[in-house]
């Protein structure tokens, strides 16, 4: 089930990325315009989806709150998605999205092993040198 999401999530930014691209570009912005109008939007569909867990807000605590809001919303959803923006304003669609999309999990799969001591197998370390390797061979071969 977990896959299955992941799946959607991968289409939802593949897909949302070239039309984000697009409307940049057809409309001149700069990359933290952009970056502003994507995250208004998606703070008034969040707002509207969450509305029946906001009472957990209240007894989750300030530590739990801080570390989503400097993870996802500092680093992820605001910095990274600006970044973001920056890389699709000025380079190609195919190279910017591979390496931010292949990079961030192996990103991630390194900072579970090393700080959440999560378990790494043998075929998982493969992935991890071809998710380079394919980033590595896009960036290099790229138009």
């Amino acid at each position: 089930m977990a896959e299955f999401y992941a799946i959607l999530t991968a289409l939802c930014w593949g897909i949302g990325s070239m039309i984000e691209k697009r409307g940049v570009i057809i409309g001149g912005f700069a990359p933290i315009m952009g970056t502003t109008l994507r995250t208004s939007f998606s703070l008034l569909l969040l707002l509207l989806l969450s509305h029946p867990h906001w009472s957990q807000i209240k007894t989750a605590g300030i530590r739990s709150v801080s570390f989503i809001a400097l993870g996802g919303g500092v680093l992820a959803g605001g910095l990274g998605i600006a970044f973001l923006y920056t890389g699709l304003k000025y380079g190609h669609l195919s190279t910017v999205m591979t390496v931010a999309f292949c990079l961030a999990p192996v990103i991630g799969v390194v900072l579970g092993f090393v700080f959440l001591q999560e378990k790494l197998a043998p075929v998982q370390i493969l992935g991890i040198c071809l998710c380079v390797s394919g980033a590595a061979l896009v960036t290099y071969f790229r138009n």
